[in-house]
């Protein structure tokens, strides 16, 4: 490389870090100013399994102290019982073992974090990097990651693999167990996290209010994980994302033509909103979400026309419209 290219690469770095630098504005782009902070993640469901079923009393006041979340301060009677029925059962003792032998060490997780809670202290100020705990749920599939009271919890068991028998075996549907991945982990926690910034008024009347609020999550996890594909953001597989993409046009025309965007009818939202494993009445591969994922590109829109607009300040608009009207989406035939 000539040392005039090598001079004329090393301006142009400089002019955007001196842009970035006299910006008073919060840039939408992560810029790692927020120091990462270590994450050491309580493995309760290791540490639960592990004790002595005939003992159990002392063994969970030896734990109190740290998983206290869990267990409470004081154990009574009844709760003994009940733990030491789930220690023992025999479906959970194949999860909590299949856990391990998936989950040996969990600093991919603890590093992951670590990177997540930094960006959202970027993003949000107010935000408190919370206790995150594993543990083996019994298959909760409806809540494989929950955050609450500045803890973060993670269900082990909800992401040893597609192919794990016992899914199928209590009959989760393919569309949830195909999500079970390792890759998934991530996203379902910074959604968990980032739900919990949507304002309380945020509104959910009609379908538009839905697709956008759906959008705006989706549009969060481009800015916490850059690095993942859209299919996994979404849940969808890398085919149903394709189909997405290819039906694009036809897919908007099908919204305003039949003026669903306005209407409040509840089976819009099953229809075009919920998880499942396609949609109804459109052509086969059509996946389910197809509301969510336009929304999502109509706020990718309305946010590279909006620079001035930082990710907290989205979350905060309630006008749909607007943010439909600025964002000039126009999908291409």
């Amino acid at each position: 490389m000539s040392a005039l290219k090598s001079l004329s690469i090393f301006f142009s770095w400089l002019t955007i870090a001196l842009l970035l630098w006299g910006c008073p504005e919060r840039s939408k782009v992560y810029i790692p100013d927020v120091p990462v902070q270590k994450v050491e993640i309580g493995e309760y469901g290791r540490v639960l399994f592990a004790l002595d079923p005939h003992s159990l009393g002392k063994g969970l006041d030896s734990l109190s102290g740290e998983f206290g979340f869990f267990i409470g301060e004081n154990v009574d009677t009844l709760q003994i019982m009940q733990i030491r029925s789930f220690i023992t059962d025999a479906f959970n003792l194949e999860l909590a073992g299949k856990s391990l032998e998936k989950y040996p060490d969990i600093g991919f997780l603890e590093d992951g974090l670590a990177v997540v809670f930094s960006k959202m202290k970027y993003y949000f100020p107010s935000f408190s990097q919370p206790d995150v705990f594993t543990y083996v749920s019994g298959l909760l599939y409806e809540l494989p990651v929950h955050y609450a009271d500045s803890v973060l919890i993670i269900a082990i068991d909800m992401f040893l693999g597609s192919d794990y028998e016992p899914y199928r075996a209590v009959g989760l549907p393919l569309y949830i167990s195909r999500r079970m991945e390792q890759e998934h982990i991530l996203p379902a926690c910074s959604r968990e996290i980032i739900s919990a910034f949507f304002p309380d008024d945020t509104p959910q009347k009609t379908l538009l209010d839905k697709m956008i609020l759906h959008g705006k999550m989706l549009y969060a996890l481009d800015l916490l994980h850059p690095e993942l594909a859209d299919n996994i953001k979404i849940g969808y597989t890398p085919a149903q994302l394709k189909w997405c993409r290819d039906n694009e046009f036809f897919l908007w025309r099908l919204f305003l033509d039949q003026e669903l965007l306005y209407q409040t009818d509840p089976r819009l939202n099953t229809r075009f909103i919920l998880d499942g494993p396609f949609t109804t009445g459109l052509p086969e591969g059509a996946p389910a979400m197809l509301g969510r994922w336009l929304g999502w590109q109509i706020v990718r829109s309305y946010m590279k026309k909006q620079e001035q607009i930082s990710l907290q300040e989205l979350l905060h608009l309630t006008d749909t419209q607007k943010i439909l009207s600025q964002s000039g989406y126009k999908p291409r035939k």
